[in-house]
């Protein structure tokens, strides 16, 4: 029974649902809880109790996981069930709005608008008028000028949710999301209808839902209570992306049910007691219990002095040792080593697979906060979907080349008068010249050299401008997305590709990102803020090194949240990844005052520390 202390989550989340009338819900599911095993339950009560009235009015439960996979992993749960509406939200919001395309534009046109504003006021604050950056931004207007003009004569705009959306009438990720709420809100004639076709709507992750979107499903659901029931899932001490919802438990209006989930049905008892203490600092809801069969598990502190000459490599070999002989453990070590390797800070792993310089780049960037560690930012994708699988194809037939320039190229466009075999062979013929730089790790601007030269592929906007500069060019005042792929436009493809190997989980390390709602047995974490250099985090600030900043002092009493706020929510999502055993391997200038601060915080035992 004890394993059991969750089930009248379920019932509750039943009731919710299947009860007259139907109760909106906020869950509270903190790590290992089986989130998502409680999700496919409600829909699978849902499919055999009133699946078929909603299918006979034409309505739909829309549910809303925050990955494709795990898009993909619920769909199958329901063996396919058309019931259910499941896909990401990006996918969700264009199904909605696609069909009310003149307010599509409106606003489209309006955005436009506002940048062409945004870079007047630039262009007149530019005391220079002869720099590059000032000819760039003249550039970038006289190219926003031609987006409005050629907006006039979209009759339809497009998008596709996993695509890069090159073409002159597609909409970008954000720009999609951002239409969508807005048009959500000013819209009460659109609320109905989307409380009409999706009664129920479910949101898996709701505390990384972009911010926008939660306030318009907020709206939906005050306006149109009756007929519209909204349910979200999720745990404020893993919200990992700048755009979620602060605080979103605190809006959750008085009538709604709040269940909590506090079994952790995962990790081992030790690993259980330091993600409650960490988290009871995040959230109240953090308690949660272990198994009743769990075992006792392992943890480590490992602190290392910060040195010049230090081998950081031979230092975490070490750790494994020393792990596999006290946890007597041989899979720790040796030939058959089966740990999985955290990076709270994604440099830290860029570094250690060669791609940090590229990396470093766009980390910084605002615009790509949320799209770059999944890999799906729409002008990196323009690489990691066309320009490198065309390359792959090359070495061997050429078909997935084909097909990929079936779909993306302007060479085999239907406004192309040549003739097919004609076009066929000079599409292999400049695919192959383009393959043969890329295969030949060569710099990106080289690769975007040929691309153009070639007219093989349309190339985003942005990095054809770069393409076009230095970075002796770049002054304070351009915008930070194109400061960005000036500096990486010398790196070596290849890095393109090691990226992309990282974020899609195919190198021995994974981001916390990568690895949410997954487990591991061994985990080991590396924690460096001189190696990642971020400015999001501060591990240092966390363990009492380093004091808090300017800003973190102004944000704190302004009710905001600090570095070390977020840096604790990153803390706790990587140590909850670990089943049965958990090294923490921290680098700092201070191991003294980290170990003081670790026991302190209740986070470690003395004897669980190991300084070296």
């Amino acid at each position: 029974m004890e394993n059991n202390i969750d089930f009248q989550v379920d019932e509750t989340l039943e009731k919710c649902i299947l009860s007259t009338p139907r109760k909106s819900f906020f869950l509270f599911a903190g790590a290992g809880s089986g989130k998502t095993y409680s999700l496919v339950l409600l829909l699978k009560k849902i499919h055999n109790s009133i699946g078929k009235d909603l299918l006979s009015q034409g309505k739909n439960v829309a549910v809303i996981p925050f990955t494709n996979a795990a898009t993909d992993e619920i769909i199958n749960r329901l063996d396919y069930s058309p019931i259910f509406h499941i896909s990401t939200i990006h996918s969700f919001v264009w199904d909605v709005i696609k069909y009310y395309q003149t307010d599509i534009k409106r606003l489209y046109c309006q955005y436009i608008i506002e940048e062409m504003e945004a870079l007047d006021k630039k262009l007149d604050e530019t005391k220079n008028k002869t720099t590059k950056t000032y000819l760039s931004n003249i550039e970038k207007l006289n190219y926003q000028k031609e987006r409005l003009a050629k907006a006039q004569t979209i009759e339809k705009f497009v998008y596709n949710p996993n695509g890069s959306n090159p073409e002159y009438n597609a909409l970008k990720h954000a720009e999609v999301i951002k239409i969508s709420a807005q048009m959500i809100i000013e819209s009460q004639m659109l609320q109905r209808i989307i409380a009409q076709r999706y009664p129920i709507l479910l949101i898996d992750e709701s505390q990384d839902t972009k911010k926008e979107l939660v306030d318009a499903f907020f709206e939906i659901q005050r306006n149109f209570a009756n007929i519209f029931t909204l349910g979200l899932l999720g745990d404020q001490k893993q919200r990992i992306y700048a755009d979620g919802k602060e605080n979103i438990e605190g809006i959750i209006p008085a009538g709604w049910e709040k269940p909590i989930k506090r079994m952790n049905y995962r990790c081992a008892i030790r690993i259980i007691q330091l993600a409650n203490n960490i988290g009871k600092e995040i959230d109240f809801h953090a308690e949660q219990r272990p198994r009743e069969d769990a075992n006792d598990g392992f943890v480590r502190l490992f602190i290392v002095q910060q040195r010049n000459d230090l081998n950081k490599d031979e230092v975490e070999q070490n750790v494994m040792k020393i792990m596999s002989k006290q946890t007597k453990d041989e899979k720790w070590t040796g030939i058959d080593t089966d740990v999985k390797v955290l990076t709270l800070e994604h440099m830290m792993a860029a570094r250690r697979l060669g791609f940090a310089e590229f990396f470093a780049s766009f980390y910084k960037v605002s615009k790509y906060q949320m799209t770059f560690l999944q890999g799906s930012v729409s002008e990196i994708e323009f690489f990691t979907k066309e320009v490198l699988p065309i390359a792959e194809s090359m070495k061997e037939d050429g078909r997935l080349a084909l097909e990929i320039l079936k779909k993306y190229s302007p060479l085999l466009s239907r406004q192309n008068t040549e003739k097919p075999y004609e076009l066929y062979l000079k599409c292999r013929e400049e695919a192959m010249k383009v393959a043969s730089i890329a295969n030949g790790n060569n710099t990106i601007r080289i690769v975007i050299d040929e691309i153009i030269k070639s007219q093989l592929l349309t190339v985003p906007d942005v990095v054809r401008q770069a393409y076009l500069l230095k970075p002796s060019d770049i002054e304070d005042t351009v915008e930070e997305e194109l400061r960005a792929w000036v500096e990486v436009m010398d790196l070596p493809i290849d890095m393109v590709r090691k990226f992309n190997d990282y974020v899609n989980q195919r190198s021995r390390f994974d981001t916390h990102q990568g690895v949410k709602d997954l487990e591991f047995n061994r985990v080991m974490v590396i924690i460096d803020d001189s190696e990642a250099k971020g400015f999001l985090f501060s591990y240092d600030k966390l363990f009492g090194v380093k004091e808090l900043s300017d800003t973190d002092l102004k944000n704190k009493d302004n009710g905001k949240e600090t570095s070390i706020e977020r840096t604790q929510r990153l803390f706790y999502v990587t140590c909850t990844r670990a089943k049965n055993s958990l090294a923490v391997v921290m680098y700092t200038n201070n191991p003294e005052r980290v170990k003081t601060e670790a026991i302190r915080k209740g986070w470690f035992e003395e004897n669980e520390i190991i300084v070296m």
